[in-house]
Formats: structure tokens, sequence, C-alpha cells
């Protein structure tokens, strides 16, 4: 019995170096045309949580900080590919940072750092949906 075209997608992301090398992938396989929007938008969490997770302390500090500044989708080097701040959260959360999620945002405080607030219902909600 051959795999779910999403369980496929899956076994493809974790092997994918970049999102655009996984996305080249997919569309090899015609995937992206079997895969519904909620799985691309799954995988697509699945993909950021990895790339979070792949950040060093430093590295987690200054995204988080770049969005308490602030920041947005449209000034990021990364643009809608950047790794959302609810997914930041989760990330500092795992490391054991102290993390409060408040009604207009979150407080974020890294443990050799001084407290970081973002504002907005973006430390929850995923990034807007790329080209």
């Amino acid at each position: 019995m051959s795999e779910s075209p999403y369980a496929e997608a899956q076994r493809l992301l974790s092997g994918a170096g970049t999102w655009h090398e996984f996305r080249a992938s997919l569309t090899e396989r015609a995937l992206d045309l079997q895969l519904g929007a909620a799985d691309l938008d799954d995988l697509r969490m699945q993909w950021l949580t990895r790339q979070a997770s792949h950040l060093t302390d430093n590295e987690l500090v200054r995204e988080l900080k770049f969005w308490s500044d602030g920041g947005s989708y449209d000034q990021h080097l990364d643009g809608y590919k950047a790794i959302n701040p609810g997914t930041l959260l989760d990330q500092a959360e795992q490391r054991g940072w102290f993390v409060r999620r408040l009604a207009s945002g979150a407080v974020v405080n890294a443990p050799d750092g001084k407290p970081l607030m973002l504002k907005g219902l973006d430390v929850i909600n995923p990034a807007p949906d790329g080209p």
C-alpha cells in the first residue's frame, strides 16, 4: 500500500533543506494538487516549528525583539516566510523561558535578557499566506 499524499509530504518535509526545496518536491510529485489548504497550512507550521527549534538562544531573542519592536512581515528579511511570533513564543516556552500570553499580546523573558512585549493577536496567529 502506498503512503498517503500527506504522509509523503511529511517525509519530504523532514528531508528538505529549504522551504523552496520542499515546495519544488511537492510540485514535482503533483502533491501540491492533492493536498488541501489545511494540509499545506499544517505542513507550513511544522516547517516553522522546525526552523524555530534550530535557532540559537541569541537568534531567538533577536527574532522576538524584531516582533516586539513592531516589526511586520513586510519588514522582515524573510518576508512572509518569517517564523511567526506565536511559534517563537512556543519555542521560548519549550526552552523554559518565562512566557505569559495576555489578551493584548505576550511577555517573554530570556534567561539573560530583559522582558519583551509582543503586542497584538499575531502572537497566536500564523503568518499570512504568501505568493
